[in-house]
């Protein structure tokens, strides 16, 4: 909780007031497409500063009914009361950036001004093909072209906040402008697919994460920097895509939901999880499914 409260602090320290919009802002920030460095108003970054101050206030008021003391004591100890308040104020007026008419979230402020071209066209103008896409002078600083899911990470992760509508238009709109130079990218984007109901769109973003220490295909260099090895972060990512995505598990209410959306290909899933010390087999066959204790 102490980490919780520090990192809505730090938070609150880097926001920036607008007197002419009569908002709060977060400037000068990198999303997860680390391509345009020095950005303003990541959603991503926006919305998960909105999730910190939420869960604080959410803990907090748990605290206060379950514990009082330990959370009196905790916002005293780090002289917390009027970062509390504070981030009460901020929270209501703090910018997030929302969907267009088309539905189409604007990444960062600036970012639809930018050069619209293919990862081609990019690709094109690399002098070293180990060279670094981003930067002050990278080729794709200043057109839309992005490293990985950035805003679609954002739609995975806060699936609850966004229409089935709003997912699909961002994901047809910034997976052909993205690079996957990173190996975090392609389960984001298959996750985002079967959300959207399109199993077989995410099934070659799946098998891209799935063997990506297999293949040898992933990116070995930035610049000079080396950053192939493992990845096990990815490895993670295709595992939620099979489980989460393919075969819809989740847990609402303290209860199992699956909601099967097999790839074509597949006939058969079948995992284990473990819900309140109970171990449980899981089968998924196309549109049906089974749960049992083991």
């Amino acid at each position: 909780m102490e980490l919780i409260l520090e990192a809505a602090r730090f938070y609150l320290s880097y926001l920036y007031y607008s007197p002419e919009r009569k908002r709060y802002e977060a400037l000068d920030v990198i999303g997860p497409d680390e391509y345009h460095e020095r950005v303003n108003n990541n959603a991503f970054t926006n919305k998960m500063i909105i999730f910190v101050f939420e869960t604080v206030l959410e803990y907090i008021g748990m605290f206060e009914e379950t514990d009082p003391a330990f959370i009196n004591d905790l916002v005293n100890h780090i002289d917390f009361a009027a970062d509390l308040e504070f981030l009460k104020i901020a929270l209501k007026q703090f910018y997030l950036p929302k969907p267009g008419e088309n539905g189409i979230i604007e990444q960062f402020d600036g970012y639809f001004r930018l050069e619209d071209c293919s990862l081609e066209t990019i690709r094109s103008r690399l002098k070293d093909p180990r060279e670094y896409w981003g930067g002050g002078n990278g080729v794709a600083s200043s057109a839309k072209i992005i490293k990985q899911a950035d805003t679609a990470a954002m739609l995975v992760l806060f699936g609850n906040d966004y229409s089935n509508e709003i997912k699909k238009a961002n994901l047809d709109y910034y997976e052909p402008r993205t690079e996957h130079g990173s190996s975090l990218s392609s389960c984001m984007y298959a996750l985002l697919a079967c959300e959207t109901g399109r199993p077989d769109r995410a099934y070659p973003f799946f098998i891209k994460s799935a063997e990506i220490d297999i293949t040898g295909k992933s990116k070995q260099f930035a610049g000079l920097v080396y950053i192939g090895g493992t990845h096990p972060a990815a490895n993670g990512g295709a595992w939620m895509t099979a489980v989460q995505g393919f075969c819809g598990f989740s847990v609402a209410g303290g209860e199992i939901k699956i909601k099967p959306r097999l790839p074509e290909k597949w006939k058969k899933v079948k995992f284990n999880v473990k819900l309140h010390g109970i171990e449980y087999e899981i089968t998924v066959t196309g549109d049906n499914y089974t749960i049992c204790k083991k």
